[in-house]
């Protein structure tokens, strides 16, 4: 089945613009059957991935599981998929609660971060170019930026005590492996949390230090898809919990983050999948390298997806396809995007290319010696680009 006959299937996907619709799960079309045939098509299309290589302790996870959890703002939700009931690690998903946090807490946007993003990926920052005299990270959701969020934690029980709100979930932990682990090998973060310290963000190596620990510890909190689920819902009614109908943030620090997770979301590919994933209308998204997506749909619901296998770009492969009919369901009426055929090309073109660059770096971890545990290939994929490997030495070695 082909991502037209998807399409086809699961709701037509024309431009009908109706505000006096009530958008819920039901009228959108959205069911536990729509979304399973979702799940089912999006397996298909993950051959290929890898797991988190660089954290050892995300390398120990069960790469087969998969997610999907979407809701309503009227307290509707489905959810599906064999990885919904185990607590994933935040990592990068963590980002936009961090930034609210910090808001919430009278940080002043502006000395948080910029606003621009940038082609870059999320560990790197001008901030580490001291030649540049930046004095804050460019964008709320890169590594930089994150790091400068969780200045505004003092006490990390208060900040356990926010995200518990957000996800309705007064239980919320750490997972202590999964915050060992990285902790002992970022020294990335360290680096730009020094930096952050001589651009004159934090007043000294203590409070960037501190910084840089309870963003590595958000980023370790264990959630399920339900759970993020509830906080991305939080988001998406405006700063209220919709099933107990209070206001937990402020309608300003909301709208800051949804357009922060608009420009920024999905890293250096975020302009690409926009465009495949919500057409005209911003993609208001956030990815991490545990696997878990959320998107959020402004006034009408969000959606998490989960599955560890990451494309290069630290994406996950089945939450980049399975957006992509989540949206075409969540956000209509009002969906302005390509045409199912247009759409298809696009995505074919696109998953060439990321499958390319991923088989290249399988090849690398295999002639390295790493476990096969760790990735998924398409043979047929993988073949042919080990012959071309082999045929580019070959007419070097001649030409030499």
């Amino acid at each position: 089945m082909n991502l037209k006959e998807l399409l086809g299937r699961i709701r037509d996907t024309k431009y009908f613009p109706d505000s006096k619709e009530t958008h819920t799960l039901k009228n959108m079309g959205i069911t536990q059957n729509s979304i399973a045939l979702i799940d089912l098509w999006t397996k298909s299309m993950t051959s290929y991935g890898l797991l988190a290589t660089y954290i050892p302790e995300l390398k120990k996870v069960n790469k087969d599981l998969t997610a999907i959890a979407i809701g309503d703002v009227h307290k509707n939700k489905v959810i599906v998929g064999d990885g919904t009931q185990i607590k994933i690690s935040a990592q990068s998903v963590i980002k936009p609660f961090l930034y609210l946090y910090a808001l919430e807490k009278g940080i002043p946007a502006k000395h948080i971060s910029g606003m621009e993003a940038t082609a870059m990926p999320f560990n790197t920052d001008k901030i580490l170019q001291p030649e540049l005299e930046s004095k804050t990270p460019e964008h709320p959701l890169n590594n930089a930026g994150a790091i400068s969020a969780a200045g505004a934690i003092t006490d990390f029980d208060d900040f356990i005590a926010f995200i518990s709100r957000l996800t309705g979930n007064s239980k919320i932990e750490v997972l202590t492996p999964v915050f060992k682990s990285e902790f002992s090998v970022n020294n990335n973060n360290r680096a730009i949390a020094n930096r952050l310290v001589a651009s004159g963000r934090f007043k000294n190596t203590a409070e960037g230090e501190k910084a840089y620990t309870h963003y590595t510890k958000a980023c370790s909190l264990g959630l399920t898809v339900a759970e993020v689920l509830h906080a991305s819902l939080v988001v998406a009614s405006g700063g209220v919990t919709i099933h107990s109908n209070k206001r937990v943030a402020k309608m300003n620090n909301v709208v800051r983050v949804m357009s922060a997770m608009n420009t920024y979301g999905l890293y250096e590919q975020s302009g690409i999948i926009s465009l495949m994933v919500s057409g005209a209308r911003a993609n208001t998204s956030k990815s991490s390298v545990s696997g878990l997506i959320i998107n959020i749909n402004p006034g009408i619901g969000a959606f998490v997806t989960y599955s560890p296998l990451l494309n290069c770009e630290g994406n996950s492969v089945y939450g980049v396809y399975a957006m992509i009919p989540l949206n075409n369901l969540l956000a209509l009426p009002g969906g302005m995007r390509l045409d199912a055929e247009e759409l298809h090309q696009l995505l074919t073109d696109y998953s060439k290319e990321e499958s390319e660059k991923v088989h290249q770096k399988i090849i690398y971890l295999m002639k390295k010696g790493e476990n096969s545990t760790i990735f998924r290939t398409d043979p047929k994929s993988l073949q042919e680009l080990a012959r071309s490997y082999t045929l580019q030495v070959k007419n070097l070695t001649e030409l030499a």
